[in-house]
């Protein structure tokens, strides 16, 4: 999908037992701008309903982002989330956002 000119962004919502704003932190991953985007959701083993609300909300999604959905089958921590995720990126540079994060349009640009 890449013109060559433009890298390839990998943007992380990194989630765990955020259920109150986790629908907000994704619809503003998805709407970003930048057009050479994959966006990597991923929870950390919640106990709340953060994963199904990722997982809701990508099923209706039909926008021109890479979406890459992952649940981890234990809690890994901070660092381990981070770990696991910066080894699922693919692109060239990585944005990094937390489940209760709003992003504006341009955070990826």
């Amino acid at each position: 999908m890449n013109n060559g000119s433009s890298p390839l962004v990998t943007m992380i919502l990194f989630a765990y037992n955020q259920e109150e704003y986790i629908s907000d932190a994704v619809n503003g991953a998805l709407a970003q701008d930048y057009p050479f985007l994959e966006v990597i959701l991923s929870d950390d083993c919640s106990k709340d309903k953060t994963f199904q609300i990722m997982r809701d909300i990508v099923n209706s999604y039909t926008g021109p982002h890479s979406i890459v959905l992952n649940r981890n089958v234990e809690n890994l921590g901070l660092i381990g989330h981070v770990n696991k995720c910066f080894g699922m990126a693919t692109g060239e540079l990585i944005v990094g956002a937390a489940g209760d994060d709003i992003s504006d349009s341009n955070r990826a640009s």
